[in-house]
């Protein structure tokens, strides 16, 4: 039987706020890593909502974060607009490995002072990505930086990237060069770049 390492007497709910509000707070290099994958080697619960399983052989996408419990040592990747998932459970007392990155790897400590957790950077193993994806992912990281929000940047560089005629392509175009003007239209989130 596998069992779930959980913080005793820490309700779910509060990891699960705490968890979105980091998200939002956390410098926009930590978020920027959303190519990440990691795929389960075991059923797995989300920490937030155990009735969300990610089952063996199933990939966890858009993975943002490793982040490490400061009490307990208990370790998860949490996804973008998804939940945290432990990377190890307990089988029979001793822990397994049930979750692990497949084309990222853990990378330096974030700066950010939480009270429970330590958080780590991912860093995308490029030789690891195709072509496409790469090219999606440094749009993304690049519209990151220039201030979009994380959905903003993820359909834009989508666009970009799989509609280069578009009208949203032509703008993130404009922007990436360098046009203030076009930033701002971005930013406002047209919707033909939804």
């Amino acid at each position: 039987m596998i069992d779930i390492i959980t913080c005793p007497g820490e309700p779910i709910l509060k990891r699960a706020i705490l968890s979105f509000v980091l998200l939002l707070l956390m410098p926009l290099a930590a978020l920027a890593a959303d190519a990440c994958k990691a795929v389960a080697l075991h059923d797995v619960p989300a920490l937030e909502d155990p009735a969300s399983v990610l089952k063996t052989g199933e990939l966890d996408t858009a993975v943002t974060q490793y982040r490490v419990n400061k009490k307990t040592g208990e370790a998860s990747f949490c996804s973008h607009g998804g939940y945290c998932y432990p990377t190890h459970l307990r089988e029979d007392g001793e822990p397994v490995e049930v979750l692990k990155l497949v084309n990222c790897q853990i990378g330096k400590q974030d700066d950010f002072d939480d009270p429970e957790d330590v958080y780590y950077d991912l860093d995308v193993i490029r030789s690891k990505l195709s072509p496409v994806e790469l090219k999606r992912d440094d749009v993304d990281n690049r519209l990151l930086e220039l201030g979009l929000c994380s959905a903003c940047a993820s359909s834009a560089a989508r666009l970009y990237v799989s509609k280069p005629h578009s009208s949203c392509a032509r703008l993130v175009r404009e922007t990436l060069e360098g046009n203030s003007d076009a930033l701002k239209i971005l930013s406002g989130r047209p919707p033909f770049c939804g």
